[in-house]
Parts: structure tokens; sequence; C-alpha cells
């Protein structure tokens, strides 16, 4: 479910934050309102092209190029240790992007509040 408008208009300055590919062309984007406790985290996954910025914690990222997975059956707990390319922990102010289907996982470090922008 989309944001209600009550906090779109309010979060209106930081979602205009998120850059776009082509000014003159905007894409449209779909926003997630994300809050989650320490020690949360989700699964690899891979998804369109996005952007995080988190208002509030710390999170650990692990990223990789699809075609560094291809013919990868288990990636548990190698995805942590060695198959993943980027590694990184966000902090709160900051705008993480992930690239058009690139595999990540994210941890949570602390309690985290953050606002995700995927294209439509």
């Amino acid at each position: 479910k989309e944001l209600p408008d009550d906090f779109i208009t309010e979060l209106s300055p930081l979602m205009t934050a998120f850059p776009c590919e082509d000014e003159t062309a905007p894409i449209a984007k779909k926003f997630t309102l994300t809050i989650a406790s320490e020690g949360f985290g989700i699964g690899m996954h891979k998804h369109k092209a996005a952007m995080f910025m988190l208002l509030a914690g710390k999170k650990k990222w692990y990223m990789t190029a699809s075609d560094d997975l291809e013919g990868v059956v288990d990636t548990h707990p190698g995805f942590y240790q060695d198959l993943s390319s980027h590694k990184c922990i966000q902090q709160a102010g900051e705008v993480l992007f992930v690239p058009n289907d690139w595999y990540h996982e994210i941890f949570n470090l602390e309690y985290t509040l953050g606002i995700q922008a995927l294209p439509e």
C-alpha cells in the first residue's frame, strides 16, 4: 500500500531529494517507509534500481551484480564472506543506490527509519 496522503505531503521535501536519471522526463517512483528494530534483516533479493534514504539508525549492506552469482546455488554464509562484492555500513542521513538487478541483503545494526524509492 502506498503512503497515506498526509505522509506524502509531510515527507515531500525528502522524496524530492531522490535524484532522477532524466530531469526532463522524470521517472515515477514508489516510496516505502521502513521502520525496523536492531537485528532485523532482509534476506538476499534483487529488484529494479532503488535508492534508500536512512533517516535514523545504521544498516549493513551486502551487494553484488547478478552476473557474479550466476550458477551459485548455496549462498549462505558465502554471500556475506566471499560472494558479495560490495559491503558498506549506511549511516543516518546517507542515501544508498542499489543498481538494477543487483542482489543485496540488509542487516540493521540499530533501530532504523528510512524511505525507499523504487521506479514504478
